[in-house]
């Protein structure tokens, strides 16, 4: 009796603490690559970062670019206003048109 009983829940557990084993192998595979890929990742980081200090200084010139695109910007804006008005002159002139044809065809 007590050794079936035994027996039996070896039969029901078993299988489940071998899942559970095989999904921590698993697990532990996965973050022994991913250690791998972090510290290949912080390698190349270093060589990048160690690369910038050899650069010259580009400040200035990224001050100039963000001088350059406020003026475009503005630029732009005035182009979208004048563009806005235009529509609206347009608008105008179709109008005109259309109230001159309509008095055209009723004389």
């Amino acid at each position: 009796g007590n050794e079936e009983f035994t027996a039996g829940l070896l039969s029901v557990v078993k299988p489940a603490i071998e899942g559970v084993d095989s999904q921590v192998q698993s697990l532990r595979a996965a973050q022994s690559k991913l250690k791998d890929n972090i510290d290949s990742l912080t390698g190349e980081l270093t060589h990048i970062a160690d690369m910038q200090k050899d650069l010259p200084n580009l400040e200035h010139y990224v001050k100039k670019l963000m001088s350059i695109k406020r003026r475009i910007t503005t630029v732009n804006n005035v182009l979208t206003n004048v563009q806005d008005r235009v529509g609206v002159l347009q608008t105008r002139v179709n109008k005109e048109q259309a109230r001159k044809r309509t008095l055209l065809n009723a004389n």
